[in-house]
């Protein structure tokens, strides 16, 4: 029987069906595993509060914490823990390079999911659903994960979980910034379609716009389209991006119709946008799409990347993150992603 929280409500982009849905109290969510990015902000654990999670596994990816000596790290393995033995969840903890790190610990995340679903994939030796808490885990990963998994037919549908944080940044930008290392493209999203006769650049804008600055030197675009998410419920981010828009518009002498507003945490208002923007656009165009804003614009990226070949995603490599804290806010959103190619979207339960 297909969940009542997506009944009828499906977009579809390319082989990718998606759906979405908001909650402020508790839903059944049902997977073959559940994988969480341990991390030091508290909303790490907002999945107890709003997840039935019936699943095999509880996955925790730790990407070098232990040992950190982080009090907040360990609060949050804790409780992870706890919360995978009430519900009577496999735990289990996979101990990963550092995130910036991204090659080494995709090849052995691939490695994993290989072995789990051989071991607890209840399709065929694959995983039937799994469900990806991305509160705290960086872009690239989920990225990466929606084109390994719905695109090789290891993964079939994906469930991505997302607790909104509560900011005290006091207007001060340098709060959501941490210093670009290098930009690199992700993996399996490299694009195939585009000779160069034209250079989009899309640009999903977060609180620290500056972190696209050498994007923009390095790709050398001819036309540049800005994304920005809104949402009345973070008044102080929204007039960090006031002050970013004004900057790039000045920069790189945008028109009003280069740049959208989307809300904030809308899956198919965010892909919308990028199709609008791309429409009219040659066979041979190479798209460049980066994102810095809500992990939901992560999310878009992976599944344009997938509907167009010529669409390459870029991400940054920071040199570090900076740790602070980023609690829950009480609202969380459930975004379900269905590869339509695979032979189990014809069982209803997939939906």
């Amino acid at each position: 029987m297909a969940s009542p929280m997506f009944s009828n409500s499906y977009r579809v982009y390319g082989n990718i069906a998606v759906s979405e849905h908001v909650t402020e109290t508790t839903v059944p969510i049902k997977a073959d595993i559940a994988i969480v990015a341990l991390g030091w902000e508290s909303r790490c654990t907002a999945l107890e509060k709003h997840c039935e999670l019936d699943v095999r596994q509880l996955l925790v990816l730790d990407f070098a914490l232990k040992g950190s000596g982080s009090a907040a790290v360990e609060k949050s393995r804790q409780a992870l823990s706890e919360f995978a033995s009430r519900r009577g969840v496999e735990f289990s903890e996979l101990s990963l390079n550092p995130s910036i790190d991204y090659q080494r610990n995709m090849h052995t995340l691939q490695v994993s999911l290989t072995e789990i679903g051989r071991k607890l994939g209840t399709y065929h030796g694959t995983l039937r659903r799994v469900f990806v808490d991305c509160s705290t885990m960086p872009r690239i990963y989920m990225q990466w994960l929606i084109a390994y998994g719905l695109g090789g037919g290891s993964i079939h549908a994906i469930d991505f979980g997302y607790a909104e944080g509560t900011y005290k940044s006091d207007g001060d930008a340098t709060a959501f910034s941490s210093q670009v290392d290098r930009y690199e493209t992700v993996p399996l999203l490299e694009g195939s379609g585009g000779m160069g006769d034209e250079k989009l650049l899309l640009v999903g804008l977060g609180g620290d716009a500056d972190m696209f600055y050498g994007l923009v030197h390095e790709f050398s675009p001819e036309r540049v389209a800005v994304l920005v998410p809104r949402s009345e419920l973070h008044s102080e981010v929204d007039s960090l991006l006031d002050l970013q828009i004004a900057k790039v518009k000045e920069m790189y002498r945008l028109e009003d119709d280069e740049i959208s507003d989307i809300p904030a945490f809308g899956l198919a208002s965010c892909l919308d946008a990028m199709k609008a923007h791309v429409a009219g656009t040659g066979k041979r165009a190479v798209i460049s799409v980066f994102v810095g804003g809500p992990k939901v614009q992560a999310i878009a990226t992976a599944i344009f990347a997938c509907s167009d070949k010529r669409v390459q995603v870029k991400a940054r490599i920071p040199k570090s993150y900076p740790h602070r804290e980023v609690g829950a806010n009480g609202r969380y959103h459930i975004y379900r992603l269905i590869d339509l190619t695979s032979p189990a979207c014809s069982l209803t339960d997939t939906w």
